[in-house]
């Protein structure tokens, strides 16, 4: 089988996706439209957006047994950003850092 029938591109899944929404809606779809369509989608370079992975908060969902097995498991880069929110989170319970209200 060839590679690239296999793949498919963003530019092909917004088409796809745009013609189910439209059969949905009971909406014909010239075949010279969805043409335009997909030259105007190829001037674009799409690309499927990434979540972005919140160490910290993930952090606090692990069970206390499984936290070593979790750090150990993180890319180097993951572990930098999980150091840096442990220190700010220290840094916000620390008592030094405290002060009365006076009123």
């Amino acid at each position: 089988m060839n590679k690239k029938l296999s793949v498919i591109t963003p530019h092909a899944q917004i088409i796809d996706e745009w013609y189910s929404v439209m059969a949905q809606n009971n909406i014909s779809v010239q075949p010279k439209a969805a043409t335009i369509l997909g030259t105007i989608l190829a001037k674009y370079d799409l690309s499927i957006k990434k979540e972005t992975r919140d160490i910290w908060e993930e952090s606090l969902t692990i069970k206390g047994s499984e936290l070593t097995d979790w750090y150990n498991n993180l890319s180097n880069t993951d572990k930098m950003k999980y150091e840096e929110s442990r220190l700010r989170a220290s840094e916000k319970q620390d008592s030094r850092n405290r002060s009365l209200l006076k009123g």
